[in-house]
């Protein structure tokens, strides 16, 4: 007799186990069994990494894909008829997108050098250096942990995250470095300037205005008023 087979009892490994990046992908390795004595339908239901979709998975045999709203992944599933003992394994090859371009990296660079060379111009050229340093320092550690060859596809994964994290990190400091290049740099304070002397003229010229529109309404109840006199 055939029954579906109860999810706590059977084993199911989902091992990361090879990275190939000669063909830039990674194959993770799924183990499932039936550890019964008797013939068993065992559902199968491995969850891949967060950052992977659909397009992303390049091979999944005769596997399924689906989608938990609740962790927000994708996963891939489905059911088996297995003997008493047998073993099953599934392989399932992802595109290696746990990596960040050089490009990016050398850009982020290549601005922070044009912003730290602008501040020297201003009073802030200390700070400025510091920014920079900061910013240079991550963007190196993204771009080691980028170089350093691992045979663990987990670490490889991780390494990406770190990265980043620290790379977007490198982008905040950019942007704060800009708005503070904008402020006190002296193209900044003439762009300041001028648009408090536009808010002035703009202000006058309102009131100027309203002040017409009040002395035109005074003067015409003025009108209205004399006949009564």
């Amino acid at each position: 007799m055939k029954k579906a087979f109860p999810c706590f009892l059977f084993c199911v490994f989902c091992l990361l186990y090879f990275i190939s990046f000669s063909y830039a992908g990674i194959t993770l390795r799924l183990v499932a069994m039936n550890p019964a004595d008797n013939e068993q339908t065992v559902p199968v239901k491995v969850y891949l990494p967060m950052e992977v979709k659909p397009e992303d998975v390049i091979y999944k045999e005769d596997l399924e894909i689906g989608y938990d709203t609740q962790q927000g992944s994708y996963y891939v599933h489905g059911e088996y008829l297995l003997k008493p003992k047998e073993v099953l394994e599934k392989e399932i090859e992802l595109k290696d997108i746990w990596v960040i371009d050089e490009s990016q990296i050398s850009l982020i660079r290549q601005e922070a050098k044009t912003i730290a060379e602008d501040f020297k111009k201003t009073n802030y050229a200390d700070k400025a250096a510091l920014i920079y340093q900061g910013i240079d320092k991550k963007l190196q550690d993204v771009t080691d942990m980028q170089q350093a060859s691992s045979a663990s596809p987990g670490y490889h994964i991780s390494n990406y995250r770190n990265s980043l994290s620290l790379l977007n990190s490198a982008k905040a400091d950019l942007v704060a470095a800009k708005t503070l290049l904008a402020e006190v740099s002296p193209k900044g304070l003439a762009k300041f300037t001028w648009k408090i002397i536009l808010f002035i003229i703009v202000f006058l010229g309102v009131l100027g205005v309203s002040f017409f529109f009040i002395w035109q309404r005074q003067s015409k109840i003025e009108e209205e008023q004399k006949p009564q006199e």
